[in-house]
């Protein structure tokens, strides 16, 4: 073999080797301590998610969560609203001056970016799902359409026996 071949392997041995030789030399308690560390620190930071929120086309609309709002939508900018990891999907709803609510679900996983179409009121009609409104009843006719029952004769005048 020649040292080209033998070298990618020899590195990874001396690595193999300086690793062991460096957990003996600091002892196992040392570094179990320091890659600890390690983990809560990076945690710190993974342990908040950020889910951003825009409206599309751009309109201030305000964001609530249950009865809890949570802020506004800027016009330029969108919303961050920051959340602990993993504590469940929000229910969010929606609501711009002129539009139609949007109810969405945003979840916390990880770092998200929503985006919200907002449907303005005289387009609702090309929604999917979308309902013509049923036409209130007429007032003229309280029997809901049917026709009217036709009139009964008059009664026969009773005969009056004779005496």
């Amino acid at each position: 073999m020649t040292s080209r071949t033998r070298g990618p392997l020899a590195g990874v041995a001396l690595l193999a080797l300086l690793g062991s030789t460096a957990a003996v030399g600091l002892g196992a308690e040392d570094v179990s301590k320091s890659a600890t560390v390690e983990e809560n620190s990076s945690q710190k930071t993974e342990d908040k998610v950020h889910i951003t929120l825009q409206t599309v086309p751009p309109r201030k609309a305000v964001v609530k969560w249950g009865n809890k709002t949570l802020g506004m939508i800027p016009v330029p900018r969108p919303l961050v609203v920051v959340r602990p990891r993993d504590s469940g999907p929000l229910d969010l709803v929606i609501r711009a001056t002129g539009f139609l609510p949007v109810h969405t679900r945003a979840y916390t996983f990880s770092d998200s970016r929503v985006a919200i179409k907002l449907t303005p009121v005289e387009e609702k009609n090309t929604l999917f799902g979308f309902r013509a409104e049923v036409p209130p009843p007429a007032a003229a006719n309280p029997d809901g359409g049917a026709p009217p029952p036709a009139p009964m004769p008059p009664p026969a005048p009773a005969s009056v026996p004779q005496r």
